[in-house]
């Protein structure tokens, strides 16, 4: 895969050296191939092709607490979204992930000590505030939280094991994903949303469950 990048640093192409740094390798034989700059090369052997591939990821919509007549809107909407980027060939997913508390049952072990050291507090508000930060404690400890995370997977061809070839493609994925993060965000702009890349350690994760 792309043998020319694995030449000996000695190489005189500071082209060819300056994507060696971009690059970082897994196995041959992987599907994961690779990082090329922010997004994973991977090979796909249903398609015999090498793909750049990004991932966006929606946080804050949970669809199953809208109600039934904002469910039909979503999708109707969603439908709409889909037909206005058929072009870009954009791939939903979503995943079970759970849903980390801890930093949140801290706060509020903070709030109420911080509390119950002002002079002149109040005892009852003091236990109403202590006995929230061990029912959340309770929580996290006794419960598996998770939630629906919602994915959006995009990806480009490498016509060629060139560098130009993969620079392109490089370009192409990045303006695409960009384009798609637009829209997606004026799709969602009626519910409490926010729509990011995802680091390579996410989409690897998500690629591989």
């Amino acid at each position: 895969m792309f043998d020319f990048l694995k030449k000996s640093s000695k190489s005189n192409d500071n082209k060819k050296s300056d994507t060696m740094k971009e690059m970082i390798y897994w196995e041959d034989s992987s599907r994961f191939q690779g990082v090329f700059k922010d997004f994973f090369v991977v090979y796909q052997p249903e398609k015999k092709q090498f793909s750049l591939v990004s991932m966006l990821k929606v946080d804050g919509l949970n669809v199953d607490t809208l109600p039934v007549s904002e469910q039909e809107g979503l999708n109707e909407d969603f439908g709409v979204f889909l037909s206005q980027n058929v072009l870009y060939e954009p791939q939903i997913t979503s995943k079970n992930v759970p849903v980390e508390i801890d930093d949140f049952v801290e706060a509020w072990g903070n709030t109420v000590e911080n509390y119950r050291k002002m002079p002149g507090h109040n005892e009852a508000l003091l236990q109403l505030k202590a006995s929230y930060y061990y029912h959340y404690r309770n929580l996290a400890s006794n419960m598996e939280t998770s939630k629906k995370q919602h994915f959006v997977i995009n990806s480009e061809p490498i016509s060629k094991e060139t560098y130009d070839s993969l620079e392109l493609s490089y370009q192409v994925l990045r303006d695409k994903t960009r384009t798609i993060r637009t829209a997606l965000i004026a799709f969602l702009s009626k519910y409490d949303c926010q729509v990011e890349m995802c680091t390579i350690g996410e989409m690897k994760k998500v690629l591989n469950s």
